[in-house]
């Protein structure tokens, strides 16, 4: 089975839908203020499911000249902190080319 992300980008608001075999399985909403993205909101069935609809939201707003992102929502915070987000005063924080990189943890040691 392949996960299938569908974007619905209008001006500054990235919206991300994730299907599988033709079922809606999350979504993704971010939006972008110049070089600040904030991811609003997310819904997914899975982690991987998650991780595959931030990745599609930060590259979106990499191409919309974000730099810098805030990770607003309770949910998929530890897949946040996995791509490397990396919480400021209690608020999830990251720049956006270093979480496009990956990371096999979060931690500042180069694995890869």
């Amino acid at each position: 089975m392949m996960i299938e992300f569908k974007p619905d980008i209008k001006d500054n608001i990235v919206v991300y839908n994730a299907f599988e075999d033709n079922r809606n399985t999350g979504r993704v909403l971010l939006t972008v203020e110049k070089t600040k993205a904030v991811l609003v909101n997310i819904q997914a069935v899975d982690d991987e499911t998650a991780e595959g609809l931030i990745r599609s939201a930060l590259n979106a707003a990499a191409n919309r000249d974000g730099y810098s992102c805030v990770y607003q929502p309770e949910e998929f915070r530890n897949v946040a902190a996995m791509l490397g987000f990396r919480n400021e005063n209690g608020v999830l924080v990251g720049e956006i080319p270093f979480l496009l990189t990956g990371s096999c943890c979060g931690c500042s040691k180069n694995c890869q």
